[in-house]
């Protein structure tokens, strides 16, 4: 509905020059807002994490038994610099890429074959190399 497994989309948005000629493409913030809006009214209803007092607010996701269940919920507010490194990664891949994982499977699941033989591939690739870096890092502390 909204384009977003089109790389074009993701470069149309990144491309800062269309400002200037007026083919800059804001759609994906509608899609980020619309995003933003559902996640912050979903937490209202998670115990401990809305910004009013719900009595009806719930313990575990709906799928799951309240004895074994729980949401996981991250509670870190340290912005440190594996953080910021791997955001960076991150938004660094997907602006080249032109996709996120998302859009990225639902282009492989219809058989796009840059998709399958490219970015999946190096997608892989990099999230071994970050698990090994981790690794490494941990073994130093």
């Amino acid at each position: 509905i909204s384009g977003m497994v089109k790389s074009s989309k993701i470069y149309g948005f990144l491309n800062f020059k269309g400002f200037a000629d007026s083919s800059w493409d804001g759609t994906l913030m509608c899609v980020m807002g619309g995003g933003l809006v559902v996640s912050m009214a979903s937490y209202q209803f998670v115990k401990g994490f809305g910004l009013v007092d719900n009595s009806k607010a719930l313990t575990c996701p709906l799928a799951l038994k309240k004895s074994t269940g729980k949401f996981s919920v991250p509670t870190n507010k340290i912005i440190d610099a594996n953080l910021v490194f791997g955001s960076a990664i991150f938004g660094f891949g997907w602006g080249i890429g032109g996709l996120c994982p998302g859009p990225a499977l639902s282009n492989a699941v219809v058989g796009y074959p840059h998709i399958l033989f490219r970015w999946w591939p190096s997608f892989f690739v990099g999230s071994f190399l970050a698990q090994k870096l981790k690794d490494l890092m941990a073994k130093k502390k």
